[in-house]
């Protein structure tokens, strides 16, 4: 789901950091504490080493490291989007259910459609950088081993598909197959993948390949080696944390064909989760775009405020203007009547008040009452309507 953001300064976050346990913390951002830590480093924050908080327990005096200048300006602020954890009632919710058991004979063959089309899609003979088989050109397929692990993972993935089937889900894969494989659980498309994780070591550069990179500067031979280890891993595939869990890796102990059954029954988990987030996301979404209206209320009240304050303030002006004319005109009429004032000179006085008089008459917002309110109450675009 889009959970909320915070926002904080650097100095802020550093001083929760160092005034609030870190677990405690990464909980309520929504964090493991391996993901919180990453965070701090990300920009630049010191964190309490192991102990801190039992030290000051005990009553010792612990400095604390002191926050460095950040290196880059963008990391003065932190931005923290909380993932979303797995509620209790999610992890109720899969537990609860009955893990059916699918077992994977040596000597079945396989039987699967999908399954016999997949396997017709590796070449034994091309893999990627990984050392992983490729198939056919365009094609998508659901699983990434090595040529040896290839026997292995067919049978894992025709019982997958065989169980699947008897669960009543449905199974897409169209023509010319060049989209991943999708089952369909609870109206959910989800594509699963079986995978082999590798291994990686620093390239050491052989003698062929540091000859040519004289002849040719601009190449320069791979920075890594990859190695498959064995170990596959099943996985719903889904790019945004659910909450479910959706990988099963094999390890000493156990193998990713004892988790089969555990896979089936978080198909639907998974698919509950994905329609909870989905809700989830369309709540957030009406209610930003709620917030987003508000806004643009008030920023429209605000800007219609305005107009009507300088609106007001242009009348009064014109007000305080016109008042000044009638009076220039009021003490510049009674000149013209003076003794000894030459005829022309007596006529341009009186045509000079008339004329003032008229325009104090046509700036005074009080000569049109009904213009002076429309300038008022409403924007000058719409005063020719």
């Amino acid at each position: 789901m889009f959970a909320p953001k915070s926002t904080l300064t650097r100095e802020e976050l550093y001083e929760k950091v160092w005034s609030t346990p870190m677990q405690k913390l990464a909980v309520e951002f929504g964090f493991s504490d391996v993901g919180f830590a990453k965070l701090c480093r990300r920009h630049q924050i010191p964190v309490p080493a192991r102990g801190y908080r039992a030290r000051l327990q005990a009553g010792q005096s612990v400095g604390r490291t002191p926050l460095p200048s950040a290196t880059q300006a963008s990391l003065g602020t932190v931005e923290i989007y909380a993932h979303e954890r797995q509620l209790p009632e999610q992890r109720t919710e899969t537990e609860a259910q009955e893990i059916p058991t699918i077992v994977l004979a040596e000597d079945r063959p396989l039987s699967h459609p999908i399954t016999l089309r997949i396997e017709k899609c590796f070449s034994r003979s091309r893999k990627g950088d990984r050392g992983m088989l490729l198939a056919r050109p365009g094609m998508a397929v659901p699983i990434q081993v090595s040529a040896e692990r290839l026997p292995r993972a067919l049978p894992i993935c025709d019982a997958l598909l065989a169980a699947l089937e008897q669960a009543k889900y449905q199974l897409t894969w169209p023509r010319p197959y060049n989209v991943p494989l999708k089952v369909t659980v609870l109206e959910e498309p989800l594509a699963f993948l079986i995978s082999e994780a590798v291994e990686r070591k620093e390239h050491k550069p052989t003698s062929s390949e540091i000859s040519r990179q004289k002849r040719e500067p601009w190449w320069h031979p791979p920075r890594w080696d990859y190695q498959p280890t064995g170990r596959l891993k099943l996985t719903i595939e889904w790019s945004e944390h659910l909450g479910v869990r959706r990988s099963w890796s094999g390890g000493k102990k156990r193998r990713v064909e004892d988790f089969l059954g555990h896979f089936l029954v978080s198909l639907a988990a998974v698919a509950k989760a994905l329609k909870r987030q989905r809700e989830q996301r369309a709540e957030w979404e009406r209610k930003w775009a709620e917030e987003r209206k508000r806004e643009a209320e008030r920023a429209a009240r605000r800007a219609e405020y305005e107009r009507r304050a300088k609106a007001v303030e242009s009348l009064a002006r014109f007000w305080d203007q016109s008042k000044s004319f009638r009076a220039f005109a009021e003490k510049l009429s009674p000149e013209a009547e003076r003794a000894g004032v030459p005829e022309e000179q007596r006529q341009d006085i009186r045509a000079m008040a008339e004329w003032v008089m008229r325009h104090a008459g046509f700036i005074d917002p009080f000569t049109d009452l009904t213009r002076m309110i429309r300038q008022f109450k409403d924007p000058p675009w719409s005063y020719g309507s």
